[in-house]
């Protein structure tokens, strides 16, 4: 009986597959563990400097908005816009004081917004505002804790207010925010401190 031939190329070369690698020695292990410790314990830290540089960076620039509207609000609808800071629960008032009589009456627009994320209305001793006065008081205007936005758009009394991280209080001012009103122009302003620059308010 006749052998048929299979045509040429019909069989591929088989290759020899490498061995298994060995998994991680328990060295390794431990070693890649320790570095992922390290790591972990210099990025929390950092991360939770962050989040708190952006947290009162929010809330500072949320009471110079509302501030700001305060005034405008004033000269949009020639009424009195009465702004009270309660420095204790960390909240403010922002009131349309329509009949101007300080106090706030069935059918006139008010709001109160509370500091969030362990934001504070405080400052550390011996710190000055952006004028070099020292600071006796987390907010003050004329030495109440309101300030009062007429129809021509002017204040009650220049003032300032300073905010905090709790983390900060006692400890540094390095992340210190202050908010500040002339009285003349019903002018807003927002500032933040540092140590190196001479004023210290940027």
């Amino acid at each position: 009986e006749e052998t048929k031939m299979l045509p040429k190329g019909k069989f591929k070369r088989f290759e020899s597959f490498p061995e298994p690698q060995e998994g991680f020695t328990l060295i390794e292990m431990v070693v890649t563990m320790a570095i992922i410790g390290i790591v972990t314990a210099i990025a929390i830290p950092n991360f939770s400097k962050w989040k708190e540089k952006h947290e009162i960076d929010g809330q500072a620039q949320k009471v110079y908005f509302d501030l700001m509207l305060a005034r405008t609000t004033a000269v949009k609808s020639n009424n009195n816009v009465r702004v009270t800071f309660d420095t204790t629960a960390h909240t403010y008032l922002i009131h349309e004081d329509t009949n101007d009589d300080g106090n706030v009456d069935a059918g006139e627009n008010s709001r109160t917004s509370i500091l969030e994320n362990s934001i504070q209305f405080a400052y550390n001793t011996g710190i000055t505002d952006d004028n070099g006065n020292n600071v006796t008081s987390a907010v003050s205007f004329g030495g109440t804790p309101q300030v009062i936005f007429d129809s021509r758009g002017q204040a009650s009394s220049s003032g300032s207010v300073f905010l905090l991280h709790l983390n900060d209080i006692g400890v540094t001012n390095d992340r210190a925010r202050l908010i500040s009103v002339l009285q003349a122009t019903g002018g807003v302003d927002y500032w933040k401190y540092s140590a190196t620059d001479n004023p210290t308010w940027e």
